[in-house]
């Protein structure tokens, strides 16, 4: 058998185990809300808008590590031929 929520389970109450995974899947949708985006934090968003959002910060992230490993070849390369010039 194949359990989708980590909720010890309750063989006798299934709805009991329903509410505890749907305790838990939102309490995990409000942490990523958090990580998201801070001020979304209390206000009420739609799970796929969640995730839309997501999407489009892990973006920005990509976006931002190519970013800055681009500059660290540039000016990397450029130290590196200072420090050779002084020697």
């Amino acid at each position: 058998m194949s359990r989708r929520c980590r909720a010890p389970v309750r063989r006798f109450n299934s709805g009991d185990r329903k509410r505890r995974c749907s305790k838990a899947v939102s309490a995990k949708l409000e942490t990523l809300k958090s990580l998201v985006n801070p001020t979304h934090v209390g206000k009420s968003l739609k799970a796929d808008e969640l995730f839309q959002e997501t999407a489009d910060y892990i973006v920005l992230l990509r976006t931002q590590v190519v970013i800055l490993q681009r500059l660290v070849e540039f000016y990397g390369s450029s130290e590196k031929e200072n420090v050779a010039a002084v020697s």
